[in-house]
């Protein structure tokens, strides 16, 4: 037997990406947010992060999500970029984020006590610089699924190390669903 837990899709805006920043689960990659204070003259440059040793350089991906499950939800040891350039006319897609690490969640799901509010549901949004770029960090679980129904598959691009593992999680009894009742409401 599971245990659906019902998310309700949540727009991205420059609000709640702040908010999930606040909480330690991305970093925004937003126009102004990383100017230095170049002198005239002068240009200058400073390392927003480098990845972490034995996951091998960085790579481009594309990615084109087709399933309505969240069968990929997991971490990675190591950061990796969204970037959400892409023909907002797809299907929609949603990007389901623990709003805690993955020993945290783990222990949640020991104990049983692991609810919707757990989560937060994105519903990406596609070219906005103020919030369809940014780094999901570390450890923070997340998966991709897109919204049933007919129409092209979306696709958007991830950077990472080349080496980077997907470690999957086993939820346990828990399905995480896109809540179909708030769908209309939040197009």
């Amino acid at each position: 037997m599971s245990t659906p837990l019902y998310l309700k899709p949540q727009p991205m805006t420059p609000q709640l990406m702040e908010q999930l920043e606040a909480e330690g689960l991305i970093r925004r990659l937003a126009p102004g947010r990383d100017d230095l204070d170049a002198a005239p003259g002068e240009t200058l440059g400073q390392d927003l992060y480098e990845p972490k040793e034995g996951y091998g350089p960085h790579k481009l991906i594309t990615v084109t999500v087709n399933r309505e499950a969240f069968a990929a939800f997991g971490t990675h040891p190591d950061n990796e970029e969204f970037w959400m350039a892409g023909d907002p006319d797809r299907r929609p897609l949603y990007l389901a984020i623990a709003r805690m690490d993955r020993p945290a969640l783990e222990a949640k799901l020991r104990a049983g006590t692991v609810t919707p509010q757990d989560f937060v549901l994105l519903e990406m949004r596609y070219n906005d610089p103020q919030v369809s770029f940014f780094v999901m960090l570390a450890g923070i679980p997340h998966g991709e699924a897109v919204a049933p129904g007919a129409g092209a598959p979306p696709s958007f691009y991830v950077t990472e190390s080349r080496d980077l593992p997907l470690d999957v999680m086993d939820l346990g009894e828990y399905v995480l669903q896109v809540d179909s009742a708030s769908l209309s409401s939040s197009r």
